[in-house]
């Protein structure tokens, strides 16, 4: 009985359609009509919930929408809405879909009618028997990324099923530090990440894959142990099909640049850097020959599946003196500004790096001879993220004219392992594709784009056996809002909306030091001394809470107390910048001697670093010993050549030597560099005595007159600019300019004034 009600019901809505539609009699038919979503030629995998359609329609009268599905113009579903342009099968009609007509090209059809018109588009999706068969752990980030950096909390990992009606649950949120890169063993075993434990961003946690996911103490290594505490990010890591070896990029250095851009808000690249392995079993690191030239940059290493093989990206690096970075993404704060001309030239785009992909064998550990990947390098673009099919026959990997990470034009190229021509693949959208990664069975590859707006989202593509592949399939309910999902990466287990990580190495204080920062970069001075004076009491044995207090104190003009944190800091760490800062404190308290012990120290734990050569230089010129000063302004210049400051000093010291052309012509520089305001006046009025004393009384007069205009009431400029006059006659003049010198306070004005009488 209900069935033949349901039937009946059924005709009756479709003969009231029938009429509907014979009413309007012979209706226009409008182009207008388009359909957004699904892709035409999209492939669906056979387990994947149903998709949303969207349509637009640009005539605004239309109130009645026809939705059909029809395999060889058989129709097999049928549905009305009214003035909605979107529908979604029901969880019933989708699996009788996933089920009965998996294998066959499926074509749905939108109409639009009333009156008036009618409308109507077509696309055609295919059903794979492929399924996915593996859930997707992801990354949800705010943006832009400067917020998501100070809003570390905000931050959120996910793991989602695309056959499951509700949203991938969170696995971690709500803390305080940085986590982002993660992999997973081939079998779903084992899952590692890099997380900032400690307050170490070369901090990377490895654990077992099970419903409470331990992130404990005992699980985390410390790239950072291999370069003797200095800082590294460990950029990139990937654990190995094994277990047993985890690769990452050490000795290394980035352009890190936030943009005032929504979409792409970020600049992110390394510009240094070796791979280097960690061995679980033995407890040790060691570089990866073939693959440790400090000449160049390798990074974004991957395995091959079977472990023989890794694959990494390369280019020529930059070293510290075009970069003004010994190491990491933040300058010291001597070499600032060598680094920001460095990453203006990025920002610009009038220098550009292009990164090839290499591969080199592992060989037990002991490396070989890296070779380039035909069709992935060498070709004129930057080449990176390489990921290999688990199956090992296909390379996909991202191309853009330059850099890394976060490009606009970035494309997904496909290869295959053995070598041949890259394809641009069909699943690429307009907007940046990236992040990209293979599902256990190598038949689909999930990554991100920014096809739907400046919020990267995910998709799905069905590679097919000759390596083509389908147009890209939204994972609708993997989107949240004001969210950028980036990160994918298939684990290779059932899904188990259960499975949470546990942070158990985590405490809110660890990273006091980095909340501490945050404020003092804000302007929050003290609410980062509180932070400071807070994490030295929990750790008693870093030197770092230490030095940022004194600085604080420093800055203060509280120098005896910034000298007992410097002492503290030092008395854990021997850091050239510590003794920098020390000894500048004992200048300021007049401890002259002991300033320049601390700034010698300095400079020779780091001779690269350009503020204790400027120290120093500045302290013996002070002290008249002026052959000294020029040793160590000369090197200072050396290290760093756009320092206004520095140039005048050395000239200043060539002056007192009475080398009048070698004054000039570093006084000449410190001008064409735009002194700032307070020492524009003494690097002018400097000048004009040195072009006096080599006979450009021309040139002395125009210093002088700007040395004036910039500080009217200083004698000294009247003075040097009437003795020029006097030297070329100009009597009334000068006897103006001496005058007004001697009015001033010049007692050598009067002299001269004698002599014009």
């Amino acid at each position: 009985m209900k069935k033949i009600l349901l039937t009946g019901i059924i005709l009756a809505f479709s003969g009231a359609i029938f009429y509907f539609i014979q009413k309007v009699g012979n209706p226009k038919k409008s182009e207008s009509l388009k359909i957004t979503y699904p892709f035409n030629n999209s492939v669906f995998p056979g387990d994947i919930v149903a998709p949303t359609f969207v349509w637009q329609e640009n005539n605004n009268k239309i109130n009645t929408w026809q939705i059909s599905a029809s395999i060889s113009d058989s129709v097999i579903l049928e549905s009305f809405e009214l003035s909605k342009c979107n529908w979604r099968p029901s969880s019933k009609e989708w699996s009788l879909i996933l089920d009965k007509w998996a294998g066959n090209d499926i074509t749905f059809q939108v109409k639009g009618i009333n009156e008036q018109v009618i409308s109507q588009a077509n696309i055609k999706i295919h059903i794979s028997n492929d399924k996915v068969e593996a859930p997707i752990f992801f990354r949800a980030v705010p943006l832009p990324f400067k917020f998501a950096r100070e809003n570390l909390k905000k931050v959120r990992w996910y793991l989602g099923d695309i056959s499951n009606e509700t949203k991938p649950h969170c696995v971690l949120d709500n803390i305080p530090v940085c986590a982002n890169c993660h992999s997973f063993t081939p079998e779903g075993k084992t899952i590692a990440m890099d997380v900032d434990a400690r307050d170490d961003k070369g901090a990377y946690a490895i654990s077992a894959m099970q419903k409470s996911i331990l992130f404990a103490e005992d699980s985390i290594i410390h790239w950072s142990d291999q370069q003797q505490g200095k800082f590294t990010y460990g950029l990139l890591s990937r654990i190995s099909p094994n277990g047993r070896y985890v690769v990452s990029t050490l000795k290394d250095c980035e352009i890190f640049i936030d943009r005032n851009d929504m979409e792409f808000s970020q600049l992110f690249f390394p510009f240094k850097g070796i791979l280097v392995v960690y061995d679980r079993q033995e407890e040790r690191y060691f570089e990866l020959q073939g693959a440790n030239d400090t000449t160049l940059v390798q990074s974004n290493p991957i395995w091959s599946p079977d472990g023989e093989f890794i694959y990494y990206t390369r280019a020529v690096a930059k070293h510290f003196g075009e970069s003004g970075i010994m190491n990491g993404s933040v300058p010291k704060p001597e070499d600032a500004k060598v680094y920001k001309k460095f990453e203006r030239h990025y920002m610009e785009r009038d220098t550009l790096i292009k990164f090839g992909i290499y591969k080199v064998p592992f060989n037990g550990g002991k490396g070989g001879v890296a070779i380039p990947v035909a069709g992935a390098s060498n070709n004129g673009y930057s080449n990176y993220f390489p990921k290999i099919s688990p199956d090992g026959k296909w390379l996909v990997f991202c191309r853009a004219e330059s850099f890394m990470l976060l490009q606009k034009d970035s494309k997904l190229f496909i290869t295959s392992t053995n070598g041949g021509e890259a394809r641009q693949m069909t699943c690429n959208s307009d907007n940046m594709n990236s992040w990209h990664t293979w599902s256990p069975n190598s038949k689909w590859l999930v990554f991100a784009t920014k096809a739907f707006g400046p919020y990267t989202q995910l998709f799905l593509t069905h590679i097919n056996d000759d390596g083509t592949d389908s147009s890209p399939v939204y994972l609708e309910k993997f989107s949240f809002d004001k969210y950028a999902n980036n990160i994918p990466e298939f684990v290779n287990i059932k899904y188990d909306k259960e499975i949470k990580i546990n942070p158990t190495f985590l405490s809110e204080n660890d990273f006091i030091i980095r909340n501490g920062e945050i404020k003092l970069a804000n302007g929050n001075i003290n609410g980062a001394f509180e932070d400071f004076s807070k994490a030295i009491k929990l750790f008693p044995h870093l030197s770092e809470p230490y030095f940022l207090r004194g600085r604080i104190y420093f800055e203060k003009g509280e120098y005896g107390k910034a000298i007992e944190d410097f002492n503290a800091a030092i008395g854990i760490d021997k850091f050239s910048t510590y003794y920098t800062s020390r000894g500048i404190a004992y200048l300021k308290l007049d401890w002259n001697d002991k300033g320049i012990e601390e700034l010698t120290t300095a400079s020779r734990l780091d001779p690269t670093s350009f503020t204790p050569w400027v120290y120093l230089g500045v302290t013996y010129t002070k002290e008249e010993k002026y052959a000294e000063a020029i040793v160590s302004l000369k090197k200072a210049v050396s290290l760093y050549e756009e320092d206004a400051y520095t140039y005048y000093y050395l000239g200043y010291a060539h002056y007192s030597m009475d080398d009048w052309n070698k004054a000039n012509e570093a006084l000449t520089k410190a001008i064409k560099l735009n002194p700032k305001e307070s020492i524009k006046p003494l690097v002018y009025e400097l000048r004009g005595r040195t072009l006096l004393y080599l006979g450009d009384y021309a040139g002395a007069i125009n210093d002088s007159k700007a040395t004036i205009q910039l500080s009217p009431n200083d004698p000294d400029p009247w003075l040097v600019k009437g003795k020029a006059e006097l030297k070329i006659g100009l009597r009334d003049e000068a006897m103006k300019s001496l005058s007004k010198a001697k009015k001033l306070g010049s007692a050598e004005a009067e002299y001269y004034m004698r002599e014009v009488l």
